[in-house]
């Protein structure tokens, strides 16, 4: 996690234990309400439809200005993501800057 002047940028590896847990609790670690990004794998491997449907819902609320998704989230799950949010492209050689 890091917390830059416009938020919380939580940078994940394999979220087994779930991206909205896992944003959750950096929020409750970090006292920071605001979602800049979140950088890495969402664990969204031809997830169920439900599963899929209440981690959108959640990044509708959440509002973060940005995800990468990346790793461990299928085409599906971010082109339905992106629907609801920001998903940018993540590749080899990409650098990010936080104020």
């Amino acid at each position: 996690m890091y917390v830059s002047g416009s938020g919380l940028v939580i940078i994940t590896g394999c979220s087994h234990s779930g991206i909205c847990n896992i944003a959750e609790y950096a929020k409750k670690v970090t006292k920071e309400e605001r979602i800049s990004d979140i950088i890495g794998g969402f664990h969204l491997l031809n997830p169920s439809g439900e599963l899929l449907d209440k981690t959108v819902s959640y990044m509708e609320q959440l509002r973060p200005g940005k995800l990468h998704a990346c790793h461990c989230t299928d085409f599906r799950s971010r082109t339905v993501l992106s629907k609801a949010v920001s998903v940018d492209e993540v590749g080899s050689g990409l650098v990010l800057e936080y104020d």
